[in-house]
């Protein structure tokens, strides 16, 4: 398992081509790991600042991602959220994991969903059109 520094060095990025512009990037991916936490669809949204996500590179990080013992499947959304978070410094971020399978007899849909945006940012036309969940 690597250090945070070497984990995050797994989320590489790309200048945004048009950084004057608020749009959404919104990707979608099917997170595999441990028993108690995976198999989990994961749903990052941002509007990026000065740097965009090379969504090629993801293959390294979600490896390592698999390695990660997580105690419970907050815990893997919130590392995930402050990871993405770090690397891409987004103007607003929203994550949310989906536990695809269920926990037991009881609890048969498990959902966590972060959100962050930078001080003083704000563009609620844009943000109100994208779906709820």
């Amino acid at each position: 398992m690597l250090e945070i520094y070497q984990r995050r060095n797994l989320i590489l990025t790309e200048v945004n081509p048009g950084p004057q512009v608020d749009y959404v990037v919104t990707l979608q991916s099917n997170l595999t790991g441990v028993e108690n936490v995976f198999p989990a669809r994961m749903t990052l949204r941002y509007v990026p600042d000065r740097l965009i996500l090379k969504t090629d590179s993801l293959a390294d990080y979600y490896a390592e991602i698999k390695s990660i013992p997580f105690e419970s499947f907050e815990a893997a959304a919130v590392l995930l959220m402050d990871d993405f978070n770090n690397e891409l410094v987004p103007r607003w971020i929203s994550l949310r994991l989906d536990k695809q399978t269920a926990d037991n007899d009881q609890v048969f849909h498990h959902e966590t969903a972060l959100e962050d945006r930078q001080p003083k940012w704000g563009n609620p036309r844009l943000l109100d059109r994208l779906e709820r969940y």
